[in-house]
């Protein structure tokens, strides 16, 4: 080793950790500087525009010069670099990553293993993937190959802040092996095109400047970039195989409930569905409730459960552990009213009433009686009585269910429907999910009589589609109202202090 030489004054501090080994391992050694420094190099001009790429790009920690005060921004990426960077970049963006990360790479050997044993460890990678990727040292990657390295990255790397139809990317058509994962940049901001006209060159080689732009986007939400390629109309699938074009301006009602513009897999996969879901887990803002949600996931849930492992076990918990009657703490959530819905009929309210619904359950009066906030009220006063209590009928299981998935952060709400008993159909609380653009149904209530009389949990009431339960439940005619209700605008803290308290 030869220690750097002919640097100026003001970065002699790189000295203290920096020895010029070789051009290729410098470039990726993880250096421990100060995130609001910044760097400059002599081969990096100010009126370059990737000049603050170069500069924040190291501060990040995520990349650093080739030596002798240069950055050889013209130098091309292999994937060996490529994969050093994914394992980077997702340490960063995970509680104890960087640790974690620095455990893999204490451990000797070639410089780039602990990287692809970290990648491996955390599923970025599958061995196959890493054993072509390493064969291929060396070799300069194409600008393709980048993006689909980076797509193992976690969901919340591809929030989609452009406009970007299928097959508007000029050199990128749908049948591209890689067009999921560039069409997928271009939506997140992180690449936008070569030119005016978004063309991305797939099979180009890309420069160590190129790629200090795409990782300092990805790292930094502020730095993406808007697009817009998209036409008047738009094509939209859901995850069971159907798909709808609407107008563009229309469409992200339905984006929100996960219909995308990308196929989805022929076969409905429910544990890929929630698992790929981007979470925004969500308090009542009624103390009491939170606080019983609380004592539960830390018995039944931990970190290192997947999304899909965590709905299940809330699923399974209440299907195990409560019964079926009475509520002992029926009435002690429920706030008073001047004139209490759940109680008689108010004749000045004029609410639309669903086929064969019990009045005495206070369905006739969700939608008007407590105003926006109705369904919400009525969830949580049933949640926390069946959590309280362990012991409620069809509304508090579906309803501690719901307030259970909203935590997590699933789209989630109560529903009531017509369900067969016998030969007839009776009023019946369920609850609906929406992933994947696709309403499924979770009945915890049904699925403990089904276990009762089986002696067995076969997850016949869990995710089912609606389509196939269609003997099952009928008179569906609520479900957008109540979607409409217990949407994120409305689902908050300050309304549910509001509503759980109002006199």
């Amino acid at each position: 080793m030869r220690q750097m030489t002919g640097m100026k004054k003001k970065h002699l501090y790189r000295l203290i950790s920096l020895f010029c080994i070789l051009p290729l391992l410098s470039t990726f050694l993880i250096p421990a500087w100060a995130a609001d420094t910044k760097y400059e190099f002599r081969d990096v001009s100010p009126k370059d525009w990737y000049y603050s790429y170069a500069s924040e790009v190291c501060s990040l920690g995520l990349m650093i010069g080739t030596g002798e005060d240069r950055f050889s921004p013209a130098n091309l990426i292999t994937s060996l670099e490529a994969v050093t960077l994914l394992a980077r970049l997702h340490a960063r963006s995970v509680k104890d990553g960087e640790t974690a990360l620095s455990g893999f790479t204490a451990k000797g050997g070639k410089w780039y293993q602990g990287y692809f044993d970290y990648c491996l460890a955390k599923g970025l990678l599958l061995q196959n993937q890493a054993d072509m990727l390493i064969s291929m040292a060396g070799e300069p990657i194409s600008r393709a190959m980048l993006l689909d390295i980076f797509s193992t990255l976690p969901p919340s790397f591809w929030v989609e802040i452009n406009t970007v139809s299928d097959n508007m990317i000029p050199d990128v058509s749908n049948g591209h092996p890689s067009a999921p994962s560039i069409y997928r940049a271009y939506r997140s901001g992180i690449v936008i095109g070569i030119d005016d006209k978004g063309t991305f060159d797939p099979a180009g080689l890309i420069s160590r400047a190129e790629v200090a732009a795409i990782v300092v986007r990805m790292a930094n939400p502020a730095k993406r970039l808007s697009v817009n390629l998209g036409g008047s109309e738009v094509t939209l699938w859901s995850a069971d195989g159907h798909s709808v074009t609407v107008p563009r301006k229309d469409s992200a009602a339905l984006i929100a409930l996960g219909w995308r513009e990308q196929k989805y897999p022929e076969k409905f996969d429910l544990e890929a569905l929630l698992n790929d879901a981007i979470l925004t887990p969500t308090k009542t803002g009624y103390e009491p409730l939170d606080k019983m949600v609380d004592a539960v996931f830390a018995k039944i849930l931990n970190d290192k459960m997947s999304t899909a492992e965590k709905v299940q076990a809330c699923y399974d918990y209440l299907v195990a552990n409560f019964t079926y009657g009475s509520s002992p703490v029926a009435g002690k959530y429920r706030p008073i009213y001047k004139s209490n819905p759940y109680a008689s009929m108010d004749p000045a309210r004029k609410v639309k009433s669903a086929p064969s619904m019990s009045a005495d359950r206070g369905y006739y009066y969700w939608l008007v009686a407590l105003q926006d906030h109705a369904l919400e009220g009525y969830t949580a006063m049933y949640a926390a009585e069946m959590l309280d209590g362990k012991v409620g009928w069809c509304d508090h299981y579906s309803s501690a269910f719901a307030v259970m998935m909203l935590r997590i952060g699933l789209p989630c709400f109560p529903l009531y429907v017509n369900s067969l008993l016998g030969s007839t159909y009776e009023p019946h609380m369920t609850t609906i999910m929406t992933v994947g653009g696709v309403d499924l149904n979770f009945d915890p209530q049904i699925e403990a009589v089904i276990v009762k009389s089986s002696g067995s949990n076969k997850h016949k009431r869990y995710g089912k589609m609606l389509s196939e339960l269609s003997k099952e439940l009928k008179n569906f005619d609520h479900l957008e109202d109540c979607r409409a209700l217990f949407g994120e605008c409305s689902y908050t803290a300050s309304s549910m202090e509001k509503v759980m308290k109002a006199k």
